[in-house]
């Protein structure tokens, strides 16, 4: 619950927040070996489980941000598979009996712009409204589809017509699941915990050696910060500084007959 809250965050506000603390493990580290040094000069150094530590981190923050980055990449492909599917059946509701092309088609715009800002930005009450909205939409379509179908049942036609509007409705529930299902809690709390302890024991390690890294420090903790968030912020795209970019169905929007 915590971790979804903090998914939850304004990425403006994460993103100092997540390298405040990496920097505060770093120095707390190093305090914490400074003072061991002085009551025990000849502490041995923690060089060994400070590489193999990081080494860790590193592993992970890759695999966290191949699995950000792939569904970051699907959700985009879900957005173009939408703005191709609605494209599409605005296509062939142009070969449908002049009386039905209208009303299917200013069906088809107003779906469209609403596909548009579906999930953006981030606010559960506007999304639930968005989906709402789109299902009642794509209801009037399939009830049009229907009258065109009993009109006449063996028009090629409406064939193509229902059979577009089916694909059209299968690419919106891929793309619904693609915005529901993120990285697991669990993936980012054990990244931030390793990344945390990593910057720790580097910390730990230079001052019971007696050296003083304080740039060098602050430029990893900025680093190791930076990378955690951009995990979940490939991950949210919805409301983080990196958008998935909707453009394909603003043009189709605009090229669909009035």
């Amino acid at each position: 619950m915590i971790l979804e809250t903090l998914y939850e965050l304004d990425m403006r506000v994460l993103y100092p927040v997540v390298i405040v603390l990496m920097a505060i493990a770093a120095e707390l580290g190093h305090l914490i070996g400074w003072r061991t040094r002085l009551r025990d000069p000849g502490h041995a150094d923690l060089g060994t489980l400070t590489g193999a530590t990081l080494g860790l981190l590193a592993l992970l923050l890759a695999f966290g941000f191949s699995i950000a980055l792939s569904r970051y990449e699907a959700r985009r492909t879900m957005v173009l598979d939408e703005a191709n599917a609605i494209g599409s059946t605005a296509s062939f509701a142009l070969m449908l009996p002049a009386e039905s092309q209208q009303p299917v088609l200013d069906l088809l715009r107003e779906y469209t712009v609403v596909r548009a800002g579906f999930g953006i930005p981030f606010d559960p009450p506007k999304f639930q409204r968005d989906l709402a909205r789109s299902l009642d939409l794509q209801a009037r379509l399939w009830q049009q589809a229907v009258a065109v179908t009993a009109a006449d049942p063996k028009s090629l036609p409406a064939y193509r017509f229902v059979a577009s509007l089916n694909e059209m409705n299968n690419v919106q529930e891929r793309r619904l699941t693609a915005l529901r299902y993120h990285i697991p809690a669990a993936v980012v709390f054990t990244l931030a915990s390793v990344a945390l302890v990593a910057m720790g024991f580097a910390g730990y390690n230079a001052g019971v050696t007696g050296t003083r890294r304080y740039y060098p420090s602050l430029i990893m903790a900025v680093t190791v910060g930076v990378l955690i968030v951009l995990v979940m912020d490939l991950d949210r795209p919805s409301r983080g500084l990196i958008q998935v970019p909707v453009q394909p169905l603003i043009d189709v929007a605009q090229t669909i007959a009035r």
